[in-house]
């Protein structure tokens, strides 16, 4: 019989160029490969990062936007108390205290504005939007804070509200003072 004689495996040899082909391409996949994935990877760390720092900038700007409406609105109640103080002048040394309470009630119609009330010199409450207040001491009602000051203040009470107290001259004297809850407005946001 005839025998065919085959060439075996270890009698052929490659060509040094096919066999660096054969070791290259695949390397040279695995590579390309890694890398998209790398790249995909590093973006989305950057992309993540990036969310990060416009959410910390958006709360930044949030907050001194709060701020500045809030010192806005300080300064226009402020602007606000001056002529109201005179009104309630020009009542009080007439003793008015009827007309002085319809200021007061129309006031705190407005959403803004809490309890107001009117104290004599002494520090008693004369007028009041919560009649239950009526004749009792300001120092009962707000410990630790000043009625008796000679200019406008204001003092923080719980989140988006202040205590303003507006004394209320005579020619001389103080001959009584202003004493209202105001809620500051917050900004509507898109």
């Amino acid at each position: 019989m005839d025998t065919v004689n085959l060439p075996e495996a270890s009698d052929v040899k490659r060509s040094p160029f096919k066999r660096f082909l054969a070791i290259a391409v695949p390397v040279l996949f695995l590579l390309l490969a890694g890398g998209l994935v790398v790249v995909y990877y590093l973006g989305e760390l950057k992309l993540k990062q990036a969310d990060e720092r416009a959410i910390l900038e958006k709360q930044r700007y949030e907050s001194v936007i709060d701020e500045r409406s809030v010192a806005i609105q300080r300064s226009d109640i402020r602007l606000f108390a001056v002529p109201l103080a005179w009104s309630v002048r020009r009542e009080l040394m007439r003793e008015n205290y009827g007309q002085i309470d319809e200021y007061f009630n129309e006031l705190v119609r407005k959403k803004q504005f809490g309890a107001l009330m009117l104290l004599d010199s002494t520090g008693t409450v004369k007028v009041a939007t919560d009649r239950k207040v009526l004749g009792s001491a300001f120092s009962a009602l707000y410990p630790g804070l000043d009625a008796g000051t000679g200019q406008i203040v204001s003092y923080p009470l719980s989140e988006g509200s202040s205590l303003f107290l507006v004394p209320v001259m005579g020619l001389n004297a103080r001959i009584g003072t202003i004493a209202f809850v105001y809620s500051y407005q917050q900004i509507s946001r898109p």
